[in-house]
């Protein structure tokens, strides 16, 4: 046997890893503390849900003459997880980005690596909410017809599997946004960061206004109203995807700093 074939075979066994190669190794990154992305969502998901049963079950004991199979109340608590997820994707950029880079993770191989995570997180929201809305839907709203995830404006078009649907594409939408904003955020300074904002506001504006003077506020009104969880779950993801490569072009060139 020749010291040739000896390193050949080192070599085989030590091929060249690439940044492809390690984003499984950053995807399970971002949940070596799961404070972040699991147990914090759960938890506010969890509490706030209690908290409005309990804020409803006191109304409707303090409106006594409330019929409630006729007139059921609807709430938004559900939203709350889905802004701490977006502040968690955010979290991300600023705190697990050094971290990453301290493990010689290019930046992005953790970009990408965020954004599986970031579906995976969102999946496991949508089948959260779906069997939340399940447990309202069963149970009459705990009896008092109280919503807070099977309200209509989530579940009335495609079911609770649409509803969940959308929830997912909810929070995936605000996760890769806020992911987006906070890594345009490391790359200029305040000033420049909110003058940016206020001119994305002014065009949103200018856009709605736009809009509203070809159509008017009773078609852009119809124009939601005909929407469906699956055809808003798809808009979302298409506003996903673009905030997503924006966040990739933006923070792959970025110099971290601690």
């Amino acid at each position: 046997m020749t010291a040739l074939s000896v390193d050949a075979r080192v070599v085989d066994r030590h091929r060249p890893t690439t940044w492809a190669t390690r984003i499984p190794a950053a995807f399970r990154l971002q949940f070596i503390v799961p404070t972040n992305l699991i147990i914090v969502p759960a938890m506010v998901f969890l509490l706030v849900w209690a908290v409005s049963i309990g804020i409803t079950v006191w109304i409707h004991a303090a409106a006594g003459d409330r019929v409630a199979s006729v007139e059921p109340m609807y709430g938004g608590a559900s939203q709350a997880a889905v802004w701490t997820l977006g502040f968690m994707a955010a979290y991300t950029v600023t705190q697990t980005l050094p971290f990453a880079m301290a493990l010689s993770f290019s930046r992005r191989t953790f970009v990408v690596g965020s954004y599986l995570a970031f579906m995976a997180v969102s999946v496991g929201f949508g089948a959260a909410y779906t069997l939340a809305a399940w447990i309202e839907r069963v149970t009459n709203g705990f009896g008092i017809h109280a919503y807070q995830f099977d309200t209509p404006f989530m579940t009335s078009t495609n079911g609770l599997v649409g509803g969940g649907a959308l929830a997912a594409a909810i929070a995936l939408t605000v996760m890769t946004v806020t992911f987006m904003f906070a890594a345009v955020f490391r790359r200029i300074s305040v000033l420049t960061f909110w003058t940016l904002l206020v001119a994305l506001a002014a065009v949103l504006g200018v856009l709605v206004l736009l809009i509203v003077q070809n159509v008017g506020w009773s078609g852009l009104g119809g124009w939601f109203l005909r929407q469906t969880a699956l055809t808003g779950s798809a808009y979302l993801l298409g506003v996903s995807l673009v905030a997503g490569a924006f966040g990739y072009l933006v923070l792959r060139r970025d110099t971290p700093v601690s």
